[in-house]
């Protein structure tokens, strides 16, 4: 395993180890809407399967592509960028996030920290994230790897928009109106 490999393997396993921290705490509030979610067997075993193909993949194609310095190095600062606005994203988040799309009874717009650039944040910390895996690892599998991920991300957040703006109504709307979903606006304070 290469230096950038055991990098980016590191960064993914950053955000997994946060996920399964935060995502082990039982909310006591009264739930109003939460989408459906397999059960954790059923999500390790597909993560296991997809990990087996990535592998597979990966030996039966060659591996990865020579990658020219600077772009490992672009990749791995796209990663490291992602990692970064995950973890603080998830802080600013506190207690309001969970894995489902989730929204309780006393839910509030948070508006904080990233929350004031982009709407979802961990979302775009995920494209930093798999926007640098690819740069810093090209290859077969990282390149199917990073179009589910990037679908996922595209299908879910129309879902959570949907949900929070159901629920929450006028004010997520007003929040929504003037902060952008994905990219931050450049220009602005």
């Amino acid at each position: 395993m290469s230096v950038t490999d055991a990098l980016l393997l590191a960064a993914w396993l950053t955000i997994a180890v946060d996920n399964l921290r935060l995502a082990g705490r039982s909310a006591a509030e009264r739930i109003v809407h939460r989408a459906w979610t397999p059960p954790r067997l059923l999500r390790l075993s597909l993560l296991a399967l997809i990990l087996v193909g990535a592998r597979y993949l990966e030996r039966s194609t060659g591996g990865p592509w020579a990658t020219p310095l600077l772009l490992s190095v672009t990749g791995l600062a796209l990663a490291a960028a992602g990692v970064a606005l995950h973890l603080h994203a998830r802080r600013v988040l506190g207690r309001w996030w969970s894995a489902p799309i989730t929204v309780r009874a006393d839910q509030v717009v948070v508006t904080d920290g990233p929350y004031a650039r982009v709407r979802h944040p961990l979302y775009l910390a995920i494209l930093l994230l798999t926007a640098g895996t690819v740069l810093a690892h090209p290859s077969v599998a990282t390149l199917c790897l990073a179009t589910g991920l990037t679908l996922g991300v595209v299908l879910k957040i129309p879902m959570e928009e949907r949900a929070l703006r159901t629920t929450l109504g006028e004010r997520y709307a007003r929040y929504a109106a003037r902060v952008p979903a994905l990219v931050p606006r450049v220009g602005r304070g």
